[in-house]
């Protein structure tokens, strides 16, 4: 609901690009302020949804019907004479999703700016629950739900509202010095559980700050930076206490913890056709909270006073562009990144009611990955190019085979070494002046040391996804053709296979594909006129084998298609007045087949699940006079989903356990229809 508006935007970069090139603006100063002229805009209206809108209103902070306040502004200010620029930016004011920021920059010199900005979301879903101390730390379990919706509804969402200062400061010729701070807290709920099937509204209560400092020197052929950046988040709660009835049930909350980075990046142009670049960095997390959050009269174990958490990385990497030949460039990567988990290893705590002992396991993980890639682009006769590639990666990971003296407990296989090869090569072919086209191919491969078996287990059931054999085939299309000057069509197309193969696993993942088609069409209907359009289709395929005794062992697949289409028209009616319209439209469906490895069938699979959505926005503009304008706003949404997941096939709301146990139900709208209408006056001046 914005108004668009083609105007200067003074951001951070744009401040650093302008103090970088103060000495061409001094030079310039006629001609760059005559194409850079501060143009201002103040706009205000009022809208209004006719019905709530919980799917397409979960983050811009219009999901309740009613009227909404419209008022945007970017107010700016510049002082010929000093190079000086004030900007003043609001944006979206009258809701609850609000920004403010005010930027000064003295060209060449010294700048800053200040913003505040407010972020709502709310659940696409409604809670209906006995439970009590819904936003508190003590929740209780009320009388069990016998009669479906009985309960009293609750909205889940989070609010967050952030605060950051920048400041800039030129210290010599090419020496600049930036430094930013933000702070950001974030409070609400979200749906979890207790660990088994009762319903709880975990807390929300966080405070994150970061803060960078950085040195940055520019000149024909060097480019250096270097700096601090830090971070820390706080959880302003301790531990939650659940009363489900028939005991406490205690759920531990996320752990303060905090960053700290040391970092140096640049690049230096050796020659006009070869640059080189670097990076390194140091990056220490820690995390020093005690277990469990908060002191616990009862309990049973004594607490480890502090986790002693601590992570240490260490990053380089190097990079070269060069054309050694007129006909021939190529690009070298090189990366090294070292992970070190210094977290203490606690296998046991001491109980206190019996002098025994509790085993737990803190799993600290540390790994070592190089990677490199190597590319060249050769030139060759009657517009074509052939270009060659490979990429490899490989990853040192930490096994654990025992805590202690006693054998670790490992749910599932790991694996020491990985490494992973990807070769790609690509033609690409200027046909003409009006058409061009490209066509890629990549394999990869992964593979790595023998398995670790599961201790806990005792086999290799399951390899994880992430460290499993593969074996990845891409082939990608993509042709840009524009037969007249009015018209230009862009065509993509891109399918890739994934192949796990057995690698010892006899459950989860075995293969999986993926398609993408894409194409996107303008027209020049007129001077006045252009229409534009795009539609996009994908489609996913997983293939699983589940637990289960051969040869009935369940055979699972899953296709997921998504559909989609974009429609836009804008043009002048006459001098004071232009119209546009834009339709969306989406259509995803979820396939689930289920059968056995013999082939017998394992009775019905679930059905399908889909989800529609459309979404036509129409607007107009008109001009009251030169500084003036009215923008009018139509706007109808519709989504529907028969997603079977939130209800049990008779149609009723999911349902915490049962009613015996809990009755809380997670309500969801399945069909959401709403239309927006709104007016804005919009002032513009300079």
């Amino acid at each position: 609901m914005n108004t668009t508006k083609t105007t200067f935007t003074l951001t951070v970069l744009a401040s650093s690009l302008m103090a970088a090139y103060g000495t061409a603006w001094s030079a310039e100063d006629d001609e760059l302020a005559g194409m850079i002229k501060p143009s201002s805009s103040i706009s205000i209206g009022v809208g209004h949804w006719d019905k709530d809108r919980p799917k397409f209103g979960t983050f811009d902070a219009m999901r309740d019907s009613g009227g909404y306040l419209l008022l945007d502004a970017d107010v700016q200010k510049r002082d010929d004479a000093t190079g000086t620029w004030k900007n003043l930016y609001i944006n979206s004011l009258g809701t609850d999703n609000r920004e403010i920021r005010f930027d000064y920059l003295q060209q060449g010199n010294i700048g800053g700016s200040l913003e505040y900005n407010e972020f709502r979301s709310r659940a696409p879903y409604t809670i209906n629950t006995n439970q009590t101390g819904i936003g508190t730390n003590t929740q209780t379990t009320g009388a069990n739900i016998t009669v479906i919706g009985s309960g009293s509804n609750h909205q889940f969402g989070t609010d967050r509202s952030k605060l950051g200062v920048s400041v800039y400061k030129n210290l010599m010729p090419n020496l600049d010095f930036n430094a930013k701070f933000s702070s950001e807290d974030k409070q609400g709920n979200r749906i979890t559980t207790n660990g088994s099937d009762v319903f709880v509204a975990d807390l929300i209560d966080w405070t994150t700050q970061k803060a960078e400092a950085t040195l940055d020197y520019t000149d024909k052929d060097l480019q250096l930076s270097g700096g601090l950046l830090a971070s820390w988040f706080k959880n302003n709660n301790s531990l939650g206490f659940i009363n489900l009835g028939n005991g406490a049930t205690r759920m531990t909350q996320p752990l303060d913890n905090s960053s700290r980075q040391a970092f140096a990046s640049g690049s230096y142009s050796f020659t006009p056709t070869a640059k080189g670049t670097f990076k390194l960095a140091y990056t220490q997390d820690t995390q020093n909270e005690a277990l469990p959050t908060a002191g616990i009269a009862s309990a049973i174990y004594t607490r480890i006073p502090s986790l002693q958490g601590k992570v240490n990385t260490t990053l380089m990497q190097l990079g070269l562009t060069a054309k050694p030949l007129p006909k021939f460039s190529v690009v070298a990567n090189l990366r090294y990144q070292n992970v070190q988990d210094k977290t203490p290893q606690y296998t046991t705590v001491q109980r206190t009611d019996n002098g025994g002992t509790l085993d737990v396991n803190t799993t600290p993980y540390s790994y070592k990955t190089t990677s490199g890639k190597l590319e060249g682009t050769y030139s060759l006769a009657q517009g074509y190019s052939v270009a060659a590639g490979v990429d490899y990666s490989e990853q040192d990971r930490t096994v654990h085979t025992t805590m202690g003296a006693a054998a670790y407990q490992a749910y599932v296989p790991m694996r020491e070494n990985l490494e992973e090869t990807t070769y790609r090569l690509q033609v690409r072919k200027s046909l003409s002046e009006s058409l061009n086209g490209s066509l890629t191919y990549l394999q990869g491969n992964r593979d790595g040391s023998n398995f670790t078996a599961s201790t806990r287990v005792g086999t290799l059931f399951v390899s994880p996804v992430n460290t499993a054999d593969r074996e990845r085939r891409k082939l990608r299309l993509a042709m840009d053709w524009a037969p007249i000057a009015k018209l230009d069509l862009q065509l993509n197309v891109e399918t890739a296979q994934d192949d796990y193969g057995n690698n010892a696993r006899s459950e989860g993942l075995h293969e999986g594909t993926a398609n993408l088609y894409n194409l996107d069409v303008s027209y020049q209907l007129s001077d006045a006129w252009q229409i534009s359009g795009w539609y996009s289709r994908n489609t996913n395929d997983a293939h699983f084998i589940n637990d289960g005794t051969a040869p009935n062992r369940r055979v699972r697949k899953q296709n997921d298609t998504g559909d989609a289409l974009g429609l836009n028209l804008i043009g002048k009616i006459n001098s004071q007045t232009k119209i546009g319209a834009e339709l969306t439209w989406s259509n995803d469906r979820t396939n689930f087949e289920q059968s056995n490895t013999n082939g017998t069938a394992t009775g019905a699979g679930a059905p399908d699940i889909f989800s529609k959505a459309l979404r036509l926005k129409l607007f107009a503009d008109y001009a009251l006079r030169k500084d003036a304008d009215l923008r009018f706003d139509l706007i109808h949404e519709r989504w529907s989903t028969d997603d079977w997941q939130w209800n049990y096939s008779s149609g009723l709301p999911w349902q915490y356990g049962a009613a015996a146990t809990d009755g809380t139900t997670v309500i969801t709208t399945p069909r959401q229809n709403s239309t927006f209408v709104g007016a804005r006056y919009i002032y513009k001046f300079q």
